[in-house]
């Protein structure tokens, strides 16, 4: 297989959400030509097996980005090899990993196996993970790996996120016409009251944008919405936050739900990604941080599929690259992690086969 030119062109393949087909196509070509059984699911998942027998690995990882922004921009075109390193959208969030992964199948396909591993790359997952949701109800695994990007650190999980939408109702008018009443000083008062809010034990508030509908600049707003992003940890009460939110002022205060579809799959999904948190002392993750002489797993920064993964069995966090490139304009990973991540991918499979 030749890996380098194959990350290559598949970081010259758009795969925004919902458009993930020719990344997709890519990988099972690469898959078949490795002489693997590999396919798509319903949701338009890349699946594919290598083994028999029991206990069963997931590597697991998405094949959507988030849009690559002004490409004129990026410091080299997208999927130009420099210096040992590849740049472009999903370098590291996550195509080196899914090539990392390839590269562990070719390896391990020449070695005895003592079980067996599938590789799932899912659709959707920047846009609330509907292809990890729909593929986790029917896999039982002994574990699943998931790739995001870690520099080669293991990770036990990470903080949930939510968008909470505060709608402020007003009346519609020409500005020109107006009266003191006016929905965006509601939510400047809010504002001024969500600054003085004490700290709430394992949340974190940020207020990151204001809309007003119908939008006129010369029209007071019928409604002004403030967006909060909230970052919880587990032990966070959600429930108590909403009501905190609802006495600050009058705004309705909401989790807004999108209807997602991919192939025969459609999903509403909210928007609120929950936490996941392996615990520091699980076997498993003993195991892997054995395997690979490591002494702590740490925890990602941002959201993934591990909530809807490890809703059946123990994820383990494991991706080459720097997490801190992704989603900017200078995304880009050395040939030499892909590499390496490759060899560990090989080493965590096989201590979790051992320990079954």
């Amino acid at each position: 297989m030749d890996w380098v030119r194959l990350l290559s062109r598949l970081l010259q393949a758009q795969s925004l959400p919902g458009g993930e087909g020719e990344v997709a196509g890519l990988l099972l070509e690469a898959l078949k030509g490795m002489g693997l059984e590999a396919g798509l699911d319903e949701a338009g998942n890349v699946e594919a097996l290598l083994g028999e027998k029991e206990p069963e690995v997931v590597l697991a990882g998405h094949l959507d980005v988030v849009p690559a922004g002004d490409v004129a921009a990026w410091p080299h075109p997208q999927g130009t090899l420099v210096g040992g390193l590849v740049y472009g959208r999903g370098a590291v969030d996550m195509k080196g990993p899914l090539v990392a992964m390839l590269l562990a199948l070719e390896e391990l396909k020449g070695r005895p196996l003592k079980g067996r591993v599938r590789f799932l790359a899912t659709v959707q997952e920047e846009v609330g993970g509907l292809g990890s949701r729909y593929a986790a109800k029917r896999l039982s695994p002994l574990a699943f790996i998931l790739g995001e990007p870690s520099g080669r650190r293991l990770m036990r999980g990470h903080r949930g996120r939510a968008e909470v939408f505060l709608d402020f109702e007003g009346e519609a008018g020409h500005a020109a016409l107006s009266g003191p009443e006016n929905a965006l000083y509601d939510l400047a008062d809010y504002l001024l009251s969500l600054r003085e809010l004490p700290p709430l034990p394992g949340l974190k508030l940020t207020p990151t944008r204001v809309d007003t509908f119908p939008g006129a600049r010369n029209q007071t707003p019928g409604v002004a919405r403030l967006y909060l992003d909230v970052r919880y940890e587990p032990e966070a009460d959600l429930e108590k936050l909403w009501e905190i939110l609802k006495t600050l002022g009058t705004a309705s205060v909401y989790v807004p739900e999108e209807e997602r579809a991919s192939g025969e799959v459609r999903m509403v999904i909210p928007a609120l990604w929950p936490p996941y948190r392996l615990p520091p002392d699980h076997p498993l993750l003993q195991v892997a941080l054995k395997a690979l002489g490591q002494t702590e797993a740490g925890l990602w920064p941002f959201t993934t599929d591990a909530p809807y993964l490890g809703a059946k069995a123990p994820v383990l966090g494991f991706g080459p690259g720097d997490p801190a490139l992704a989603h900017t304009l200078k995304e880009a990973i050395p040939l030499s992690e892909v590499e390496a991540a490759g060899q560990d991918y090989v080493r965590l499979v096989e201590a979790l086969w051992n320990a079954a």
